[in-house]
């Protein structure tokens, strides 16, 4: 694989990177949330590169959670070109991503996703902080928590900007 360098998203990134996320799920429709998602001042976006090709992508969107002063980002969507997939490269994201976070005192990121693959990703533990929306239960154990400090919520319940307050993107 060609070197790889991780860049913050820039709006000339913005059609290249709602084109990537089709080719990474063919099965899912997440441009909508993408594009919600990309230029939002909540929100991290990290491009990966390889060479000269755009390879992956991670938005990272800083919430809030309630009963706690603590600050959190929710990890998602992250993407990787089918060409660039097992290769380290969303693990690159992922820690890229804690590196900038916990800088903004950031103290825990949060995924609903795969826990065979987030596990391996330092997302150890079901999160203790309730999703903004009821999962189904067999997403539960998908719900999970990344501490970046020692100060990481120990309960509440997320409270997320507008292009996660869909109840549809939770069920």
């Amino acid at each position: 694989m060609d070197a790889t360098r991780i860049t913050i998203s820039t709006p000339e990134d913005h059609e290249a990177l709602l084109a990537l996320y089709p080719e990474a799920f063919p099965d899912e429709d997440l441009t909508g949330l993408v594009a919600g998602l990309l230029g939002h001042p909540d929100v991290l976006s990290l491009t990966a590169w390889t060479g000269l090709s755009m390879a992956g992508h991670a938005a990272l969107t800083r919430c809030d959670v309630s009963d706690s002063d603590a600050r959190v980002a929710l990890l998602g969507p992250l993407c990787v070109a089918p060409d660039a997939q097992r290769q380290g490269l969303g693990r690159a994201l992922i820690e890229d991503a804690a590196r900038q976070l916990k800088a903004e005192s950031v103290s825990a990121m949060l995924v609903l996703g795969d826990p065979n693959y987030y596990t391996l990703c330092g997302f150890d533990q079901v999160s203790p902080v309730a999703a903004p929306y009821p999962l189904k239960p067999e997403w539960r154990d998908a719900w999970r928590m990344r501490p970046l400090t020692d100060a990481a919520p120990e309960r509440g319940t997320l409270r997320v900007p507008t292009p996660w307050a869909d109840p549809v993107l939770w069920s």
